[in-house]
């Protein structure tokens, strides 16, 4: 299987997030089942309201153990809006030139996927020993519904779990190990005002009550640059992004604010105290009379570097130590798999650009270090 043209064939299905990936599911549905998995899809809603279609596929080979090797990627992409590749072709055309090739998913996660496939498809399955995993879900760009529905519905991922078997995410790093990202964690907090004709003294504008808490964010924006506990030096940037959205309703000059809001993001990092100061940070605001919302968190990702998973993979990729990357994958929903890498072709910083694409070589790169992994874990046995 050439990982080139099943790569054109997923691009060539428009999967822009904000829409339904069943073309694009049917495609890779089509191309496990004829690798011989046994398929289950799934339909769920996205945070929009947007039907999605989950995949879970398992080829056991001659297995008689659930232990094996998963790879997990979503097949949604951004929007295309904006887009203008120098060499003119759509952003669905999945045009090879110059050594790339250019659409909307080629990097971010299209490619990384038809390497996988091909991967496997490179793998006699009357020398698999141990089973091979592959879960696909569609909504990774907005709100990853998909990869909690698959944590919390799916049974041959719970089985898979259950068998600490390995799993890669297939998300474009250079084929650089990665065995730590952050995750997220967001609160809102809001004061109460009364709203009225800014030309009485009828109204309370509501950012009064607010502003000594930002006063508060502001030293705290301090404590994160500098206090130990709240850094992991293996990060760039090595804090947790601690970043804030106000917003005041109504926004018209002439009517006191009676209702203002703080929106409180951070990036959480493994291997730090973010959660103690996310503690601190709800308590203080209750303090100051403030309201509260529930709390939204992603779990950061780690993988200790000694495992000999990552070893493993270390080796094959030709790497010393693994790397930690700020960004965040459907991984954040994976916290229960003890063995989990983020592994794949094609650079990030290509993925959601208005011309994306990934180098050929990287997805035959890609193409042969899954198959080495596969080989290790599922046909050679660990």
């Amino acid at each position: 299987m050439n990982p080139i043209s099943l790569a054109q064939d997923l691009i060539r299905c428009d999967s822009v997030t904000h829409s339904c990936n069943s073309a694009c599911t049917e495609v890779i549905e089509k191309s496990l089942a004829s690798l011989g998995f046994e398929v289950s899809r799934q339909s769920y809603r996205d945070v929009h309201g947007i039907e999605k279609q989950l995949l879970s596929c398992l080829r056991k080979g001659r297995s008689t153990s659930d232990q094996g090797i998963a790879f997990f990627a979503h097949n949604d992409v951004v929007s295309v809006d904006g887009w203008r590749a120098e060499n003119k072709c759509g952003p669905f055309d999945g045009i090879v030139e110059a050594g790339r090739l250019w659409g909307r998913g080629a990097c971010d996660m299209k490619g990384p996927i038809a390497a996988a496939i091909s991967a496997i498809a490179a793998i006699d399955e009357a020398t698999q020993i141990a089973p091979i995993y592959f879960f696909v879900t569609g909504d990774e760009e907005c709100g990853m519904v998909g990869a909690r529905t698959l944590v919390q519905q799916c049974p041959v991922y719970r089985k898979m779990v259950e068998a600490n078997s390995v799993g890669i995410i297939t998300e474009p790093t250079q084929l650089r190990v990665v065995n730590s990202h952050k995750g997220g964690c967001q609160f809102t907090v809001t004061a109460h005002g009364i709203a009225a004709h800014s030309s009485t003294s009828e109204g309370l504008n509501a950012n009064w009550q607010l502003i000594p808490f930002l006063t508060y964010l502001r030293e705290v924006c301090s404590r994160i640059e500098t206090e130990p506990s709240l850094r992991n030096e293996a990060f760039n940037p090595p804090t947790l992004s601690l970043n804030i959205v106000l917003k005041n309703q109504p926004t018209a000059y002439n009517i006191t604010v009676g209702l203002a809001s703080c929106c409180v993001f951070l990036r959480t990092m493994p291997q730090t105290n973010w959660q103690r100061l996310v503690e601190e940070l709800t308590q203080r605001a209750r303090d100051m009379e403030l309201d509260v919302s529930a709390i939204s968190s992603l779990s950061p990702v780690h993988t200790p570097a000694d495992f000999p998973f990552v070893q493993t993979a270390l080796e094959i990729a030709g790497q010393t130590q693994p790397d930690a990357v700020s960004y965040a994958t459907d991984g954040c929903r994976y916290s229960d798999l003890t063995n989990l890498i983020v592994l794949g072709p094609g650079n990030i910083a290509q993925a959601h650009r208005c011309d994306e694409w990934i180098e050929l070589e990287q997805l035959h790169r890609g193409t042969e270090i899954y198959r080495s992994l596969i080989e290790r874990f599922a046909v050679h046995g660990q």
